[in-house]
């Protein structure tokens, strides 16, 4: 069972843990750490942190090998604070400065956001690997419900479909692996 009743049982999650390592010492964070330090009101975009983290350890460390969290480095497009709080988390990216966010770079095939891309381009010693949702994740309905939940004229019925739309992209994200859930560029 979850602790949040709007997301779907932990016992349905898929790969709920990821490990990297602070020097010696191995540090395993489950995602529900990552509600605890950001909360719920951006449930989508701690998820989808969290699969972005995962994609990008397995694809920039050798096999069974841990990713130093204080050597990864990120450029994104995407100024989303549930990611940005997973990613901090984790890896301490953001107060160490190694987090760039540029939400006016256009530079890539990275599906439109609310406000940036979903571009991430992770580094780690000397390799990088660009990452972006699959494509149609988030919706077009979803993209579209979060703008308009961020007009002044937005009614309460906006909020509550733009809260539900968060909860329904989280609990798609935890129910497939990050590699369903995230593509290379």
């Amino acid at each position: 069972m979850s602790i949040n009743p709007n997301l779907i049982p932990e016992s349905q999650w898929i790969m709920p843990t990821l490990s990297v390592a602070d020097n010696e010492q191995r540090l395993s964070f489950p995602i529900q750490s990552a509600f605890n330090y950001h909360g719920y009101d951006a449930v989508g975009g701690v998820v989808l942190g969290f699969r972005l983290l995962q994609r990008a350890i397995s694809l920039l460390t050798p096999e069974g090998e841990p990713l130093q969290r204080r050597e990864l480095t990120l450029f994104t497009a995407f100024p989303g604070l549930g990611a940005r709080d997973c990613f901090e988390l984790v890896s301490r990216i953001v107060s160490e400065n190694r987090f760039i966010l540029d939400i006016d770079f256009n530079g890539t095939e990275a599906q439109q956001g609310i406000a940036g891309r979903f571009y991430f381009e992770f580094g780690y010693r000397g390799k990088t690997v660009a990452l972006a949702p699959v494509a149609g994740q988030p919706t077009t309905e979803f993209l579209n419900i979060g703008r308009a939940s961020k007009r002044p004229d937005a009614t309460p019925e906006i909020q509550r479909q733009w809260t539900a739309a968060k909860y329904q992209l989280a609990n798609t994200l935890l129910s497939i692996t990050p590699q369903d859930a995230i593509r290379v560029l």
